[in-house]
C-alpha cells in the first residue's frame, strides 16, 4: 500500500470513531440506555457504517417509536376509566400512524443508499479495522452485561461497559467487587453475620474468607479484609484444631489429624460450617462468571416453589373495544394457550478423600473443584436444549411445527432463506390468530458448531463493489453458537426483552448453586453435595423460527 492509501485509511478510521464518540457524548444518558437487546454497539456501528446521516437518523426514529408504541400498549390495563382508556388508545394510533410514516422514509432513504454506494477511494483496511472494531466492542459489552446481570450487579456493570473497560480487567473487578460487597455484609451458608454480633461469628467470617483465597478465589487488589489476613495461609487442619480448642499442630501425626476431623465434625464445632461457607463463597463467584448462551435468547423469571408456574403468553390480553354512547363496556376474554414450567432440584455428590485431609492439600481441593462453575452452567446448557428448545407445548406440538408457520424446508443459510425467516416471524400473530403482533422482529441467530462458518460468511461486514452485492444482513444479528445443535438447523430468535419462546429461572431465593455437608467427617475424609434447582421450558412459538438445514454428510 502506498503512502498515501496509509493516510487515507487513517482518516476514514478517525471520521468513523469520532463520528461515534460525538454522537454518545451529546447525549450520556442516552448511551447508558442503549446497552441492552439494542446494544450500544449496535447503534455505533450503524453511525459507523452508515453514510446516510438522514437514513441513520430515520432508523434510529423508527427503533424509538417501536418502543413507544409497545409501551403505550402496555399501559392498557384492567381498572383505568373509560377517558382514560379512550386517551391512551388514541395515543396508541397516532404513534402506530408516525411510525408507518418513518418505516416508509426508512424504505425511501434505503434505496437511495443502494443507488449510491460507498467512495470506492475509501481504504478498504481502514473500513475493515473499523468493523472489527465494533464487533470487539459488541462481544464486550454484551459479556459484561451478562456477567454483571448473573452477578447482580447490573449497576456496577453499566459503568464498565460504557468506560471501555476491558473483559478481563472487568472479571477481576467484578470479583473484588463481589467479595467487596460480602464483607461488608459477610454471609455463610448458615449464618448472616450482622454489625454488633459477638466476637465468635467474626472470627468464623474471617476464616471462611481466608479459607475460601486458598481454595482458589481471587484475592482483591485491596488485599484481604483485616480479620481475614491472621488467617491467611492457614490449613484444614489449623482450622479444625482451632475449633475444638487443639494446640501442638507441629506434633501432629497421621492418626492425630484424624481424630481432629473426627472431632471438628460435631455439630458443636464450627469447622463444617467454616468449610461449607468457604466452598461456597469460591463456587459462586466462579459460577457467576459461566455463561450459558441459550440466556441470549431466553426469558428469566423465578419459580417460587416446585409446582408448576403457568405463564400467559405475550397477546393474550384482550383488545380495546369502542365504548358506544349508552357507555357499555363490553367484556373481553383471554386466550386459553397457557404454558406452565416448573423448577426441580438437582444435586451430586462429592467426595474430599481422606488423604487430602491428612496431606492438608488446599490445592487439591481447589483443582476438585475449579471448574464447577462451568460444568453447572454445562448442565444448565444441556437441559435446556434437551428439554425445552423443541418441547411440546400446550396444543401437543413442538415449538417449531409447520402449524406454528415457524420451520422451513431445509435449506443453507442464506440471504434468501434468513429472510423466509425473518418474514415468517413478522407475520406471526397474537394468540387468538386475529391480529398481527406490533413487533417481531428477529434478532439473535443460533447455529451448532456445522453451520457456524456459514453463519459468519452471511453475517461478514464487506464493502460492496456493486449494488447487487449488498450484504443486507451485515450487522443485524447477534450470532450464539452451541455444541448442543449437532446437526445442520440453525434459527432466529426475536430479543427476549421484546418476547421469547422460552423461560428459564430458579427457585426464589437460591440465585446459584450451594454445596452443603452431607455427612460427618470421619476417618475415611467426608462427602458434601452440590445442589441447584432450576427450571427451564418452553412457552411460546412466535418468537422464534428454525430452520433444519442441509442433511449431514
Amino acid at each position: 500500500m502506498k503512502k498515501g492509501a496509509y493516510f487515507i485509511a487513517a482518516a476514514v478510521a478517525l471520521v468513523c470513531f469520532g463520528l461515534v464518540f460525538a454522537i454518545l457524548s451529546a447525549d450520556p444518558s442516552h448511551a447508558a440506555s442503549l446497552i441492552g437487546p439494542d446494544s450500544l454497539v449496535h447503534h455505533a456501528g450503524n453511525y459507523i457504517f452508515e453514510a446516510n446521516i438522514a437514513l441513520v437518523a430515520a432508523r434510529k426514529k423508527l427503533d424509538d417509536l417501536t418502543t413507544r408504541a409497545t409501551a403505550k400498549r402496555g399501559e392498557l390495563v384492567e381498572g383505568l376509566s373509560e377517558d382514560a382508556a379512550r386517551a391512551i388508545e388514541s395515543d396508541h394510533e397516532a404513534i402506530l400512524r408516525e411510525l408507518e410514516q418513518t418505516r416508509a422514509e426508512v424504505a425511501r432513504l434505503e434505496v437511495e443508499e443502494r443507488a449510491n454506494p460507498s467512495n470506492p477511494s475509501a481504504s478498504q483496511d481502514a473500513i475493515t479495522a473499523a468493523r472489527a472494531a465494533v464487533d470487539e466492542e459488541r462481544t464486550r459489552v454484551r459479556s459484561i452485561e451478562e456477567m454483571s446481570a448473573r452477578a447482580g450487579c447490573v449497576d456496577f456493570g453499566r459503568q464498565h461497559a460504557l468506560s471501555g473497560t476491558s473483559l478481563e480487567s472487568f472479571r477481576s473487578q467484578l470479583l473484588e467487587h463481589m467479595m467487596t460487597n460480602e464483607r461488608q455484609t459477610p454471609t455463610d451458608s448458615r449464618v448472616r453475620v450482622q454489625v454488633g454480633q459477638d466476637e465468635r461469628d467474626t472470627q468464623r467470617s474471617a476464616q471462611i474468607e481466608a479459607l475460601s483465597y486458598g481454595f482458589g478465589a481471587p484475592v482483591p487488589e485491596g488485599g484481604p479484609s483485616a480479620a481475614a489476613r491472621q488467617h491467611m495461609g492457614r490449613g484444614l487442619v489449623d482450622l479444625a484444631a482451632d475449633s475444638i480448642g487443639h494446640s501442638g499442630r507441629r506434633m501432629l501425626n497421621a492418626r492425630d489429624i484424624d481424630d481432629i476431623f473426627t472431632r471438628a465434625s460435631h455439630t458443636t464445632s464450627d469447622f463444617p460450617v467454616i468449610f461449607e461457607g468457604a466452598v461456597n463463597r469460591t463456587l459462586e463467584q466462579r459460577y457467576a462468571l459461566a455463561q450459558p448462551t441459550f440466556k441470549r435468547f431466553a426469558r428469566k423469571k423465578n419459580y417460587r416453589d416446585f409446582r408448576p408456574d403457568t405463564t400467559v403468553k405475550v397477546g393474550d390480553f384482550p383488545m380495546l373495544k369502542k365504548v358506544l354512547e349508552a357507555g357499555e363496556i363490553k367484556y373481553g376474554t383471554f386466550g386459553e394457550g397457557k404454558e406452565a414450567t416448573r423448577a426441580f432440584s438437582y444435586a451430586i455428590a462429592l467426595n474430599i478423600s481422606r488423604q487430602m485431609l491428612i496431606n492438608d492439600d488446599l490445592g487439591a481441593i481447589a483443582e476438585l473443584l475449579s471448574s464447577y462453575g462451568a460444568t453447572v452452567a454445562l448442565f444448565e446448557e444441556v437441559t435446556f436444549y434437551a428439554d425445552a428448545y423443541n418441547a411440546k407445548l400446550s396444543d401437543g406440538k413442538e415449538v417449531f411445527h409447520a402449524d406454528h408457520s415457524n420451520i422451513a424446508a431445509a435449506a443453507n443459510i442464506t440471504i434468501d432463506s434468513v429472510a423466509a425467516g425473518r418474514k415468517s416471524m413478522g407475520l406471526q400473530k397474537s394468540s387468538d390468530g386475529k391480529l398481527p403482533l406490533l413487533a417481531n422482529p428477529a434478532r439473535i441467530m443460533v447455529v451448532g458448531p456445522n453451520q457456524l462458518t456459514d453463519a459468519e460468511k452471511l453475517l461478514a461486514s464487506i464493502t460492496p463493489a456493486t449494488v447487487s452485492t449488498v450484504n443486507l444482513f451485515s450487522g443485524k444479528f447477534e450470532l450464539v453458537e452451541t455444541s448442543q445443535i449437532t446437526d445442520n438447523s440453525w434459527s432466529l430468535h426475536a430479543d427476549p426483552s421484546a418476547g421469547s419462546n422460552y423461560r428459564w429461572g430458579y427457585l426464589e431465593g437460591y440465585e446459584a448453586p450451594r454445596v452443603r455437608m452431607d455427612e460427618p467427617f470421619g476417618r475415611q475424609g467426608f462427602s458434601m453435595s452440590v445442589e441447584h434447582d432450576f427450571g427451564c421450558g418452553a412457552t411460546d412459538f412466535r418468537f422464534g423460527f428454525r430452520n433444519p438445514g442441509p442433511a449431514l454428510q
